[in-house]
């Protein structure tokens, strides 16, 4: 197995640090996915998909060389820590001038950063970091793919996180579980219920893409955990131009973000029965 690649581009860096940043803040362990022509982040939790974040390495990588478990299988899984490899990526925000990723073997696997940074002498400063993974033998393969998608019973655009955000901070204060509601007229609701009240804000004319509703049915909704949710609104530090709100009655909301053809994020949070 081999595996490197290499950025140069400081919005490529910076927005490959941003990503690794936020998946650290929502779970300790990762895994990542690396083929030929995509980069797969994900998290479960108990095998439930909670994040899938498709990157496309020509956007990301000026050198981006693969050999995986074999010629027909031609990918790597890799099992980490996420604030590690955070951790080791910060050096980044130091004005660097380029990385590069490989996969070697110190005592045990690890992913090695080394970090080029500009210096006031003639040579630049060297910055190495390594990051113990656990190389995901192919047996274990068919626990980490890409979740199945359901056909939702609504997508409809969402405001932009930055609205989003400021009132789920307030909510989440006053309640643990939020309700997430969407008509076929482009309505979308937050609220939540406490013993003293009961608090909603509405959006309206939002972009519908599907819709299952007939003539006389009502909103279509589901409730959630209010800190999963209020946690995805980290992903704005990606500037994404839209973002779809996905549900199922009752059983899940589904945020989904893609930038251009080099970025696509899935975020699943199932419902809680009320």
């Amino acid at each position: 197995m081999k595996f490197r690649c290499r950025m140069v581009d400081v919005v490529a860096m910076r927005d490959f640090t941003n990503i690794v940043n936020i998946i650290s803040r929502l779970t300790r362990q990762c895994t990542l996915r690396l083929s030929p022509n995509v980069l797969c982040f994900s998290v479960g939790d108990n095998r439930v998909s909670m994040i899938w974040a498709e990157l496309n390495p020509q956007h990301f990588f000026v050198e981006y060389v693969l050999n995986g478990v074999t010629e027909e299988q031609n990918e790597i899984y890799l099992q980490f820590e996420a604030s590690m490899l955070a951790r080791s990526m910060s050096s980044l925000r130091m004005t660097a001038k380029s990385v590069k990723i490989k996969l070697t073997n110190k005592r045990q696997p690890c992913l090695s950063l080394e970090i080029e940074l500009p210096s006031l002498s003639i040579e630049s400063r060297q910055c190495l970091h390594d990051v113990p993974v656990r190389v995901i033998p192919r047996r274990e393969w068919p626990e980490y793919q890409a979740p199945n998608i359901p056909e939702f019973d609504i997508s409809v655009d969402m405001p932009q996180l930055k609205y989003v955000r400021s009132i789920v901070e307030r909510m989440k204060n006053m309640s643990p579980q939020i309700t997430i509601s969407a008509d076929k007229l482009g309505m979308f609701v937050l609220k939540i219920d406490t013993d003293n009240a009961t608090v909603s804000t509405h959006f309206q004319d939002l972009q519908v893409w599907s819709c299952s509703q007939n003539e006389h049915d009502d909103k279509i909704s589901a409730t959630i955990d209010i800190k999963k949710f209020f946690m995805f609104m980290a992903w704005d530090v990606v500037h994404p131009e839209s973002v779809k709100c996905n549900i199922l009655q009752d059983r899940m909301v589904n945020l989904y973000i893609q930038l251009a053809d080099y970025l696509k994020i899935q975020y699943f949070i199932p419902s809680i029965a009320t």
